[in-house]
């Protein structure tokens, strides 16, 4: 097996005597997949190798080395280092007992391994650097360098990349070059569009007729429609009028009516000004991709059209790596531009607090920021990583007040609501340590009365727990009277920011999620309390605390959202503690989204039940709209893999009232056997109307780099965009499954044609600085030849046989390539811009059929 390896030197300007004052290379080797049960990958075996380039020895002790791993490290047996997990991806490793003094011009190799599977290069560890014992504040990093790309996890690098290009050959095979003019003129799909006869010429800006209400609509219309005419002034000819009114046969706020005519111009008609928003962006459609200034010639049509789902969203996480505003303007306008309408903004975490909040300095002074530190006094230790020094993106950063009422300006005019996430009870070591640093402050000041009014942890708290994440001290304790305070003066200012910005806030998502077991138990408070009410185990705390946070939500007209654990209860069953659907709380109005619905789990049906027992629900399923997910299973992608793999197909493929049909397949990318869904629950007739929408959700974790957010974002939001807007397409409700994919595969031909051929060239052009992911070629070998295909059409493939990188002038390639081992291929967009290079070095030219 070929090892796949990652460098790591750094240069040591130490000046204490004893260590290495030139150069010490570190050289992170995977040595391949440990297999568990059934075959499944059970964890990965690595080094790592340090050599001494140096001109002093590395002493046998008084040094650390700090690192990032999103996979836990563990030393293997025999090994001279000892490594510690010190919570969450943050590691130590020390020099142990058996670890021999590293003289100039030698290497030791130490083993590891983990219980995870590393198989991308999300899974390199980084954020790498040292630390002297004799001068703990000075930090040295680790640059880090991927030499190779990590082997997946099957038996070798070539029958598996083989298998997946190959797979990707076949699947791009069946995708026909359909013309331009051919398809759908509107996208998302809209419910109704009648071609009409004869072309609207207009050779200067149109007059734009709107009422006072409207006068935000008309400036973004005037803005899209500016590139279109070199001429300035108004023109005489036909004009656009934008109107609110009624619309005959056609329900909810958000529809339109658009009507392009030869003779009396373009009208926009909207229920509501959301409306005749949308019925703007639908007109953006038809624009030219390239404007030429020389004025327009738009076709005459009618579009009747309204969304499928009220709520149309995207979760984006800033806390665990910060996003800075630039990037949530961005953000914004996408959703915009596909007819989204919800922000969920993940404001909070573990790893950070990205709000300013009057009053409570520490939350961003401490809370916001990431670098080395074992105590927390001044910040949080590093993450995803951030490494060791604090004020670096993406480990530290915040809104003041007047970015965050930016953006909620921004989303307002874009007719998008801001959710904010504020995760509590668990979720919640930044804000627990920020008011652990309050507290210090004014305990120095010998003010108890202060230091304790925001504390949200009882000191004498032994529990033991680990949450998913490994941490041992991220969860509030609602036995305190000083949590809800904490609470109240949170959701009292977040309030005050919206309403100040002129957009109330409606909504508010408390997180509620992985609250793990063990915590509680051994707080004395809690035992207080749990025996004043005579309550016998900590699980009667949830109807406390959701009790509480709902009430102080309610008394400032805001309604109570969380995480799928909202509406569970747990019970005791045996020797565990299982969750349940709790009923009572669907009275509440409670809004829950769900995620858990993984095949195998246990929990396929969950959303379907809490929408059966009442409860608003979110569908926002790992299998199709964790769009963090690693696209496919290839070592060169970014992405997290535990839930599966997400391309642009799986949010395309969603059907959102019978999931359990567009599910094929497990998180590991298996073909998934049907009987998984056997006695699961389905929808009632009640509980159809209470899914609310769907929502795609984009974690950070490895978003670490300029540009990753949008590679893992464009397209699969186009996917989303179109499952949430319009109506089931034929072959989601097809009782022939034969008949039923021969309607899918004419469906998303059609669709990867309209991305490849208008969305993303007119993204590429409009948003030039959205990097958007372009797919790896398609490649198979047969008799000593090459084929490669691509999954957009539109886009174009173009090589080198010399082991150079294509680029922008390389040749095209043509129907079949010489199978030499030095044959590199790559798409191109019509912007230039390149995709992920095939490499036949890892297919060997030897396979064929």
């Amino acid at each position: 097996m070929t090892c796949a390896r990652v460098l790591l030197c750094f240069c040591l300007l130490m000046s204490t005597p004893g260590f290495p004052q030139d150069c010490l290379r570190a050289t992170w080797t995977h040595l391949g997949a440990l297999q568990g049960s059934g075959g499944d990958e059970g964890g990965a075996s690595v080094q790592l190798r340090l050599e001494n380039c140096g001109k002093d020895s590395l002493p046998t002790t008084g040094w650390s080395l700090f690192l990032s791993s999103a996979h836990v490290l563990h030393a293997a047996e025999g090994s001279p280092m000892v490594v510690e997990n010190l919570g969450g991806d943050f590691h130590r490793v020390r020099p142990g007992k058996a670890f021999k003094e590293l003289a100039p011009g030698k290497a030791v190799v130490l083993a590891f391994w983990t219980h995870s599977a590393m198989a991308n290069l999300s899974a390199v560890p980084a954020g790498a650097y040292l630390v002297n014992d004799r001068d703990p504040a000075r930090c040295h990093a680790v640059q880090t360098e991927v030499v190779s790309p990590f082997a997946p996890p099957e038996t070798g690098p070539s029958s598996a990349l083989r298998k997946i290009a190959e797979d990707r050959f076949v699947r791009n095979e069946g995708i026909p070059d359909l013309p331009l003019e051919d398809l759908p003129p509107v996208f998302p799909t809209p419910s109704t569009l009648i071609p009409g006869t004869g072309v609207c010429r207009l050779t200067r800006m149109p007059r734009i007729i709107a009422p006072r209400e409207l006068a935000s609509e008309r400036g973004l219309l005037r803005s899209y429609l500016g590139p279109c005419f070199k001429v300035q002034g108004t023109g005489r000819g036909p004009g656009i009028r934008l109107e609110l009114g009624e619309i005959e046969s056609l329900a909810g706020p958000e529809g339109y009516l658009l009507v392009i005519d030869p003779q009396n111009g373009i009208r926009i008609r909207g229920c509501t000004a959301a409306g005749v928003f949308y019925g703007i962006q639908t007109l953006r459609e038809l624009l030219p991709i390239v404007p030429g200034g020389a004025g327009l010639e738009l076709r005459a049509l009618t579009v009747k059209d309204a969304p499928r789902f009220g709520y149309r969203g995207l979760h984006l996480d800033v806390a665990r790596n910060f996003q800075p505003k630039a990037t949530v303007f961005r953000v914004l306008e996408l959703m915009a531009r596909y007819k989204l309408n919800a922000l969920h903004f993940h404001l909070t975490d573990d790893e950070g607090w990205r709000l300013e909040i009057p009053g409570l300095p520490e939350l961003t002074r401490v809370g916001s920021r990431r670098g080395h530190t074992l105590s927390m006094e001044g910040w949080l230790p590093p993450a995803f990583g951030s490494g060791p020094f604090p004020d670096r993106p993406f480990g530290s950063g915040y809104y003041s007040r007047e970015d965050y009422q930016q953006i909620l300006r921004l989303a307002s005019r874009l007719h998008i609501e801001v959710i904010p996430e504020l995760e509590m009870p668990g979720h919640a070591r930044a804000a627990i340590k920020a008011m652990e640093a309050r507290y210090r402050t004014f305990m120095r000041q010998e003010n108890r009365a202060a230091a304790e009014m925001y504390r949200l942890v009882d000191p004498e708290d032994t529990s033991v727990y680990t949450s998913a994440q490994t941490y041992h001290d991220n969860v509030m304790n609602p036995a305190l009277p000083s949590t809800f305070t904490f609470m109240d003066k949170v959701v009292a200012e977040v309030s005050h920011l919206h309403r100040q910005a002129g957009a109330p806030l409606r909504h508010l998502h408390m997180g509620g999620d992985e609250v793990p077991e063990g915590v509680w138990e051994r707080s004395p408070q809690v035992q207080a309390l749990l025996k004043a009410n005579g309550w016998s185990s900590v699980n009667e705390l949830w109807p406390l605390f959701y009790g509480r946070a709902d009430g102080i939500l309610r008394s400032k007209d805001i309604q109570f959202s969380g995480w799928e654990e909202v509406g569970l209860k747990k019970i005791n069953s045996g020797d565990a503690a299982v969750q349940t659907v709790n009923a009572s709380y669907a009275k509440r109005g409670w809004r829950t989204y769900v995620w858990n619905n993984v095949p195998g789990w246990g929990n396929e049906d969950l959303a379907y039940r809490l929408a059966n027992a009442g409860y608003e629900v979110v569908l926002c399923p790992v299998t199709n709209f964790y769009f963090d997910l690693a696209a496919t299973p290839e070592p060169q992608e970014r992405g997290l893999r535990w839930g599966g793999f997400i391309d642009l197909e799986k949010p395309y493929d969603f059907i959102p009232m019978d999931y359990y049909r567009s599910t094929r397949q497990d998180h590991r990318g298996r073909p998934l056997d049907p009987k998984v869904f056997e006695g699961k629950s389905r929808l009632t007739t009640e509980g159809r109307t209470r899914i609310l929408g769907l929502q795609g959700c984009l974690w950070s974790e490895t978003l670490t780099e300029a540009g990753n957010l949008d590679h893992m974002l464009v397209p699969k939001m186009l996917g989303l965009a179109e499952r949430a807007w319009a109506t089931d397409p034929p072959w989601a409700t097809e009782p022939s499954p034969e008949k039923a994919k021969l309607l899918h595969d004419a469906d998303w031909s059609r669709f990867l044609n309209i991305l490849g051929k208008r969305e993303l060239p007119r993204l590429a052009l409009e948003r030039p600085a959205v990097r958007f992911r372009i797919p790896a070629p398609g490649m198979e070998v047969r008799n000593g030849r090459v084929r490669c295909n691509l999954q957009f059409p539109g886009m174009t493939l173009r090589y080198t046989l010399d082991g150079s990188e294509p680029s922008k002038a390389s040749p095209i390639v043509p129907r079949d390539l010489p199978a030499e081992e030095a044959l590199q291929v790559a798409a191109f967009d019509a912007a230039g811009r390149k995709g992920p290079t095939a490499s036949l070095k890892f297919l060997g030219a030897q396979s064929g059929h």
